[in-house]
């Protein structure tokens, strides 16, 4: 976190490889981290530029093909298999179909929270302490699985307008 400020300034959103180096030099944390931006962090030699302090990698809870990010038994079997890159999170943040019900919310929650569960074992507590889960319609349900982060947008800026093609 940038003290001077007293915030910290989060990328949440689609990454373009050809803008890692920018975000992880101009942001503190990047939210919606994915297994390239992991991968081309570990191959930079000097970090010394590079603000991003804090990756969450992201969950594609609902593995929905429109949406990026790691599934649920992708990120088990990147743990089982030792992939370095992971050492390289802070946590997660999930991302859930936006029609489903919360019953089903309900569920996707507790399999990343189980999966994040199962991180902090592996690559101990100190390092992986974020789970992101939930936003402003189901932020509730979100901390009744272990959220300790939310996204609230809406409820701060309101709905978005309809996306138009």
């Amino acid at each position: 976190m940038r003290e001077s400020r007293g915030v910290a300034i989060r990328y949440i959103g689609r990454l373009q490889s050809n803008k890692y180096h920018a975000i992880l030099r101009l942001f503190d944390a990047v939210d919606s981290a994915d297994s390239r931006l992991l991968e081309h962090l570990c191959a930079i030699e000097s970090r010394r530029d590079l603000k991003a302090g804090t990756l969450l990698l992201q969950v594609n809870a609902g593995e929905e093909s429109q949406k990026g990010g790691l599934t649920v038994p992708e990120i088990r079997e990147l743990a089982a298999a030792g992939t370095p890159w992971l050492r390289e999170i802070s946590g997660l943040m999930a991302v859930v179909p936006l029609e489903a019900t919360m019953k089903s919310r309900a569920v996707l929650y507790r399999s990343v929270s189980e999966l994040f569960l199962e991180l902090v074992s592996d690559l101990g507590p100190s390092k992986v302490t974020l789970l992101s889960m939930g936003t402003s319609d189901d932020y509730e349900l979100a901390i009744e699985h272990g959220s300790n982060m939310i996204r609230v947008g809406t409820g701060i800026f309101g709905a978005r307008p309809p996306f138009q093609v």
